[in-house]
């Protein structure tokens, strides 16, 4: 059987990265780093400039900033950053630059993209459709090209159920160049919603400009030696760089956050839904792979996608949750505001929506006007109720993600790990079976709480004690408000017009309360 070394594939090789600054493209280049930095011959980064930072000083801010780089701060030097915007005529090259891209790279790993799914229409063609579009054309004329990953995602047709490992044409024989076009003259300035004819069965922009990118990949630039790797939800790391690493709110990490701080206690979901979560450094590992295995001898153009997705060892959005809350109870964050609750909804039935408002009503919003109001009252800043709009609009966004379930096909991952021997197989794990997820959501609430909320786990008993006082203070204010309610309403008529200077007195109280709880907790 043929073998697929993937240390001697990238020996004495020239990379270029896009969206490095991203949740994906960080723990990317930090593997390359760890694993090849000693045969490598360089790491080219195209960086745009932002906030008057020059891309060199936003490469040496990530260096310098994210714990996932401490290890390799003696590597710099290996990795240069090309000024440059896929949105950008040209790309924003120097001629110096583009020269040396030209001349010198061997393998293009392009994971650059918006990953919003709201937004007018414009924004995704310029840089998932056209941005993708300006790095092929530069890739053309690499001299010494031999692999190019483009990331996408597993739901560009999520309007199927069953999805498998091949290119679909948005729509079946029509011409491409004259279906974009037609895109860009009609639907450009708008924002598409759910259920807009034109995203085609799809929930959102984002999905429909991933799905048009992979089909002028087929129909443009069929000679190029480029594989399409499809991750389903990337999450926070398994293993590596380190267990349960995130620094980004979008995906999972921004619910559970929400969710473990007792902010959000309804969300939209179905229990019983694979939730197809997959690792960080399973994705990076499968496109590193990936890379080697195009230009192997061992690739067929039947096998030119590659699904990263969750398999049989599946996980439900109930499960997800569940221990969530229950880990989130034993490693609580320092910012806690009130006790940890959560509501699934599937939002589908008529009682179902019911059961939402008044869920969103009394958990939600009630709570929010109350805490801008005791916030104003200690002279703070009032947030919550712009940040549970969010949280609620989110939630009505990831509906279709958190509601369905898909079956992705997965044969050819395993097909390429099947030619790498036990040791490569080890050092670039892709096998979602070893999975422990009581385990693998510990680090996950863990690394959440360090890396983003930025608690150090010495906080971590003072942390849980302010979470007890929490729940004692809930449960005295229960109590106090029980017996108002029914000193009230035996009382006579006329203590009704009292009832608003009891409420503000109350407030006021619990404001001074929340006020030292977060002073000396």
């Amino acid at each position: 059987m043929t073998k697929l070394s993937i240390k001697d594939f990238y020996n004495d090789k020239t990379l270029l990265l896009t969206g490095i600054t991203g949740f994906v493209g960080k723990v990317l280049l930090e593997k390359l780093l760890r694993e090849f930095s000693t045969s490598l011959k360089c790491i080219y980064v195209l960086i745009r400039e932002k906030k008057s930072q020059t891309p060199e000083q936003r490469l040496a801010q990530l260096f310098f900033q994210s714990p996932i780089f401490e290890p390799h701060k003696d590597k710099i030097d290996l990795v240069h950053a090309i000024n440059g915007d896929i949105t950008a005529k040209g790309m924003a090259l120097s001629e110096n630059d583009r020269r040396k891209l030209i001349d010198e790279v061997n393998i293009v790993f392009h994971s650059a993209a918006t990953v919003n799914f709201t937004g007018i229409f414009e924004k995704f063609i310029q840089q998932n459709i056209d941005g993708t579009n300006s790095m092929l054309q530069l890739c053309q004329k690499m001299i010494h090209l031999q692999s190019i990953v483009y990331v996408s995602t597993a739901y560009g047709n999520c309007h199927l159920r069953e999805i498998k490992e091949k290119i679909y044409p948005v729509i079946q024989d029509e011409n491409f160049d004259s279906y974009l076009e037609h895109l860009k003259q009609n639907y450009s300035n708008l924002n598409f919603k759910k259920g807009h004819h034109s995203l085609l069965g799809r929930p959102n922009p984002y999905t429909l400009s991933k799905s048009i990118t992979e089909w002028m990949i087929q129909e443009r630039y069929p000679s190029l030696p480029i594989i399409i790797c499809r991750p389903s939800i990337v999450s926070n790391s398994f293993r590596e760089p380190i267990p349960g690493w995130c620094d980004s709110l979008a995906g999972c990490a921004g619910a559970v956050i929400l969710t473990s701080l007792g902010i959000a206690r309804s969300f939209i979901f179905d229990v019983n839904c694979k939730a197809d979560i997959i690792p960080v450094d399973m994705v990076v590992n499968s496109l590193i792979i990936s890379a080697a295995y195009r230009a192997s001898s061992l690739f067929t153009h039947d096998k030119q996608v590659i699904h990263v997705t969750l398999g049989q060892n599946q996980i439900t959005w109930g499960e997800f949750f569940n221990m969530t809350i229950n880990l989130s109870d034993t490693l609580p964050p320092m910012k806690l505001i009130r006790p940890i609750k959560l509501h699934g909804n599937k939002h589908q039935s008529f009682m179902d929506r019911i059961n939402y408002k008044f869920s969103l009503i009394f958990s939600h919003y009630l709570f929010a006007y109350f805490f801008d109001f005791i916030c104003i009252l200690i002279g703070q800043k009032p947030f919550m109720i712009k940040l549970i709009k969010r949280l609620n609009n989110s939630s009505h966004v990831l509906k279709p993600f958190s509601c369905s379930e898909w079956n992705f096909r997965y044969q050819n991952l395993n097909f390429i790990t099947k030619h790498m021997d036990k040791n490569e197989r080890d050092v670039f794990c892709t096998d979602i079976n070893i999975i422990d997820w009581p385990l693998y959501f510990y680090n996950f609430i863990l690394g959440c709480r360090r890396y983003i909320l930025k608690d150090p786990d010495s906080t971590l008993k003072m942390a849980i004690n302010r979470q007890h006082r929490i729940k004692y203070i809930l449960i005295t204010m229960k109590i106090i408000v029980t017996l108002f309610c029914y000193w009230l309403i035996r009382s006579p008529l006329h203590l009704v017009d009292i009832f608003y200077s009891y409420i503000v007195d109350l407030s006021v109280c619990i404001g001074i309360v929340l006020y030292f709880l977060n002073f000396y907790g």
